[in-house]
């Protein structure tokens, strides 16, 4: 039964950020054609991707998935297995700095790839 409460508090913290996600970031780049946040300039920058060559939009929302799916994961992890403040912060910030850069870096392989795959045809 403690296996379902904590599904339940992940879907819970999944649906609220991502809405409030939607709302304030995939909105806005879907009006405003120049905006691109943070997360997704960075990836661009790093893998060195043309945007021009792919779906930007597309890539905002992969994106946007993949940062409120670390982040649900994160405070799932740290609401229900420690109850220090000081664990919670350290633990909290290296957990999702590991696993940001492993998940962004996927994420830049794949469009790089998909950009060079556009450039053949």
């Amino acid at each position: 039964m403690d296996y379902f409460k904590i599904l339940l508090e992940f879907l819970g913290t999944f649906l609220i950020i991502y809405l409030l996600y939607y709302f304030f970031i995939i909105k806005k780049c879907k009006k405003d054609k120049n905006y691109v946040p943070a997360e997704v300039n960075l990836i661009l920058i790093l893998h060195k991707i043309d945007y021009k060559k792919i779906d930007l939009y597309k890539m905002v929302k992969v994106t946007s998935f993949v940062t409120v799916l670390i982040i649900s994961i994160i405070i799932t992890i740290i609401s229900n297995f420690f109850d220090s403040a000081l664990i919670v912060i350290v633990f909290g910030t290296i957990l999702s700095i590991l696993i940001s850069i492993i998940c962004y870096n996927y994420i830049g392989y794949y469009f790089k790839n998909k950009s060079k795959v556009k450039n053949k045809d």
